[in-house]
């Protein structure tokens, strides 16, 4: 039962990257792997884009400060659509605090992709031999598969809504740049090394409903 419920993440979550590489990648550019068509550069971004589809309230947090910024870009009814119902309880995913921040072992998920060739990695290599950065590629039959999925399922369409949204919030933001936004987040920096991020859920319903009534910023 264990292996089995241990398998099905696994897969899970391989589904999550796919998608979060599809509507969150940019054109990949030149010495791209062949058949390349989106690239997040540098795992930094790509565990700080995870975090945020996984973690519906602070990204509901994060919609509402993009309200104030921009009222008329419909931030808010995002925000709203983000916590209804039980959504913000069945869709989290904790993640843990590291040195950066949120961050979890993606290798797995990542392999998977690799080994059904719908994704391919590269690592930019230092002069003195350290890896400086991995950039993680989508591929053409990666695209292909993600619409697949969504045919298929509602519930895999649930994925590609929320990296569209995600990355609609996240815009061209490096990922120190997402961290830094994620940071402002009490919870989120005072979370101990190694210790899971606890949820803002309630402060972020107070503050909805503040919204709703017209409360001044």
């Amino acid at each position: 039962m264990g292996y089995a419920l241990d398998h099905t993440a696994r897969k899970r979550d391989a589904v999550r990257i796919l998608f979060i590489l599809d509507q969150a990648g940019t054109a990949p550019g030149s010495g791209a792997p062949a058949g390349a068509v989106a690239v997040i550069k540098a795992e930094k971004r790509l565990q700080a884009l995870d975090f945020w589809v996984r973690s519906p309230d602070y990204l509901a947090a994060e919609l509402m400060l993009l309200h104030e910024q921009n009222p008329g870009e419909g931030f808010l009814d995002e925000a709203f659509k983000v916590m209804q119902g039980d959504e913000p309880d069945v869709r989290r995913m904790q993640m843990m605090r590291f040195l950066f921040g949120a961050w979890e072992q993606i290798d797995d998920s990542m392999s998977q992709l690799i080994s059904l060739g719908l994704a391919a990695i590269k690592r930019n290599v230092k002069r003195d031999g350290k890896v400086g950065r991995t950039d993680f590629y989508l591929l053409e039959s990666g695209r292909i598969r993600a619409a697949e999925l969504v045919a298929f399922s509602s519930h895999l369409a649930w994925y590609r809504d929320r990296a569209a949204l995600v990355a609609r919030v996240a815009g061209t933001g490096s990922g120190d740049d997402l961290k830094v936004r994620q940071y402002a987040q009490a919870e989120y920096q005072g979370a101990r090394w190694g210790q899971v991020i606890g949820p803002i859920k309630q402060r972020v319903l107070k503050r909805l409903e503040e919204l709703k009534h017209g409360a001044k910023l």
